[in-house]
C-alpha cells in the first residue's frame, strides 16, 4: 500500500460527513489523485468531499465533490450515485467522480493549446 505524504505532492484534503472515516476509501481517493501529478503545477490543490445524505435512512445515497484548484481555475465536481448505500458503490461514486474531474482538465487543457493567450500567468512559487 502506498504512503500519503511521499507520493503525493499535490497538497489535498479528503472529508468525510455524516459518516464514519475509512482508511479504505481514503486510499482509494488518494490513488485516484496520484493520476493528476502530470497535469499539476505550484500552486494546484485538491478538496474532497465524501458525504452520506440522510444517515438516519437505512439506506442513504453517497455524495462526492472534487474540488481542484489550479492557478487561475478552479475545477469542481459532484458525484452522486443512488443505487444503494454499499461499500462498493462508494468507490464507483469516488472513481466516476475523478473520472469526471479528469475530462475536464483534458478539456482545459485543449482550450488552452488552441487559444495560448488564455493561459494564466503562474508566479513562481519562492
Amino acid at each position: 500500500m502506498k504512503t500519503t505524504q511521499a507520493i503525493n505532492t499535490l497538497p489535498m484534503r479528503v472529508q468525510f460527513r455524516h459518516m464514519p472515516k475509512s482508511e479504505a476509501i481514503k486510499q482509494l481517493t488518494l490513488d485516484q489523485i496520484d493520476r493528476f501529478e502530470r497535469f499539476t503545477v505550484p500552486g494546484s490543490c485538491c478538496d474532497v468531499v465524501i458525504d452520506k445524505t440522510n444517515p438516519w435512512h437505512k439506506g442513504g445515497v453517497y455524495k462526492v465533490s472534487v474540488r481542484l484548484t489550479i492557478p487561475g481555475e478552479r475545477l469542481y465536481v459532484t458525484h452522486v450515485l443512488e443505487e444503494s448505500s454499499s461499500r462498493e458503490f462508494l468507490c464507483t461514486t469516488v472513481r466516476e467522480a475523478f473520472d469526471e474531474i479528469e475530462r475536464q482538465i483534458r478539456k482545459q487543457r485543449k482550450r488552452l493549446l488552441r487559444y495560448p493567450q488564455l493561459e494564466p500567468e503562474i508566479e513562481s512559487a519562492a
